[in-house]
């Protein structure tokens, strides 16, 4: 019935195995875990495939990188059942229950997304921006999820109808990293399908480095510029999402060149609270502000994983 897929770049997923194969292996309900390793480094691919042994276990490596689309794409081709669950492989899982809820839930025209929670303790300074963003902008319950957008979806932690997703898909001209779950929410919207929000999260465990993060972010904005002006270049899609809509705002009145002026004045002052012990959330939303208005034409979104 139903088939988890995990997509794996350099992360160790033998914890996260070891609980879903324990999961499915008490589930009535026919299950199957797929986990395909996307170009990972050899060090990761040499623990990974210790999880061949465990029950329900599926482990593919791919001769190469076929990017963050592809790969999950390839994973809903080739599953055995009728729903996928997708979830990412810097992911545990909090509950017993966890796979039991959503197969309780599966509705054909339904798609149902879980969430995300953090550790509750606070981590080292180097890795404070991303727990602070994490607890504050990702950390929701359902009905918060709910009132947040009509396509708010992640790519970690949702369970949709295979047929469905055959029919949609990630869109593959989306090949750097970030905002390809996007896409998918608002495709999954523009077909008329439902988007439940339920609390069944996963822990996020793949904490990065401010610095890394401040890049990452880069990278996602990068993107998701490109998508709104050549992808999906609709005003409904450019008026959901916040960060679009004021950038657009600016720009329509010519304020976005003065925006960007004064972001590269005060980026160095970003940086230094973003990357210290206390980031404010506020100064972030500043960051990405000033950094989207400040991006090129020429400037091409790199392929970053997770």
């Amino acid at each position: 019935m139903l088939s988890v897929c995990i997509p794996v770049f350099n992360v160790d997923v033998r914890q996260l195995a070891l609980q879903l194969s324990e999961q499915a292996s008490a589930e009535e309900r026919p299950v199957e875990l797929l986990f395909y390793d996307d170009g990972s480094q050899p060090e990761y691919r040499a623990l990974n495939r210790t999880i061949t042994g465990l029950p329900h276990v599926c482990y593919i490596e791919m001769a190469q990188n076929l990017g963050r689309a592809a790969i999950r794409n390839r994973m809903g081709n080739d599953a055995a059942f009728s729903w996928l669950l997708f979830i990412d492989a810097d992911s545990e899982l909090v509950s017993g229950s966890f796979l039991k809820h959503y197969l309780n839930l599966a509705e054909p025209e339904t798609v149902i997304c879980g969430g995300t929670v953090y550790q509750p303790e606070q981590p080292g300074a180097e890795q404070r921006l991303r727990w602070v963003y994490g607890k504050a902008r990702e950390e929701l319950t359902a009905s918060r999820r709910t009132r947040s957008g009509k396509f708010a979806i992640t790519a970690n932690n949702f369970m949709i109808n295979r047929d469905r997703f055959l029919k949609i898909r990630f869109r593959e001209t989306i090949r750097s990293y970030g905002h390809e779950d996007t896409v998918l929410g608002y495709d999954l919207t523009e077909a008329g399908i439902h988007i439940l929000h339920t609390d069944n999260p996963v822990r996020h465990t793949g904490l990065e480095p401010s610095k890394l993060f401040l890049k990452k972010t880069e990278t996602a904005l990068q993107n998701l510029l490109l998508v709104a002006e050549e992808i999906v270049p609709t005003q409904p899609f450019r008026q959901e999402i916040k960060i679009l809509r004021t950038y657009f705002r600016l720009k329509k009145i010519g304020l976005h060149k003065w925006t960007a002026w004064l972001f590269r004045l005060v980026r160095p002052a970003l940086e230094q609270n973003l990357t210290g012990a206390a980031p404010r959330l506020q100064l972030f939303d500043l960051y990405r502000l000033g950094y989207l208005c400040e991006i090129k034409k020429s400037q091409s979104p790199k392929t970053l994983h997770p």
